[in-house]
């Protein structure tokens, strides 16, 4: 009875704590004003002759500032930026856990919720299509 008895407070404990905002968050300033980056995807085209600027790699650059995080689905090559998707989203931070509202692939949900803070780097797990876990790692970038 009593490990009901610990549940139930550790339930209505955690119920009873306000929930987390990055602007009222201390922990806030492990990704403020920084920006992440990480492949997450390519298209290749077949061509008769190889041709650098026939396919692209997609990025995803997450920018932290106060309220928001800038996302920037970028698609690029050797040629340099064939295409680029900009929006914002929500995040919150709790701790080393960093939580982003919305994030896509393609113009599709990139199903990462969350994401681990380990050493200048933001890492995220997703389910793919296939049902097997991805894991991305966005490495901390300096923005000229």
């Amino acid at each position: 009875m009593k490990a009901n008895h610990l549940l139930l407070f550790l339930f209505l404990f955690l119920m009873s704590v306000p929930a987390c905002s990055q602007t009222q968050n201390k922990d806030n300033k492990i990704v403020l004003n920084k920006t992440f980056r990480t492949s997450v995807g390519s298209m290749c085209v077949e061509t008769n002759q190889p041709k650098p600027c026939a396919g692209y790699t997609v990025f995803l650059e997450l920018n932290f500032k106060n309220d928001l995080v800038l996302v920037n689905e970028k698609n690029e090559n050797e040629c340099g930026v064939i295409s680029e998707n900009k929006y914002k989203t929500n995040y919150s931070i709790q701790g080393n856990i960093v939580k982003v509202e919305k994030l896509t692939r393609y113009g599709e949900p990139l199903n990462i919720k969350q994401f681990l803070y380990v050493k200048n780097s933001l890492i995220g797990k997703t389910i793919e299509v296939d049902r097997v876990e991805k894991e991305y790692v966005f490495e901390e970038i300096k923005i000229k």
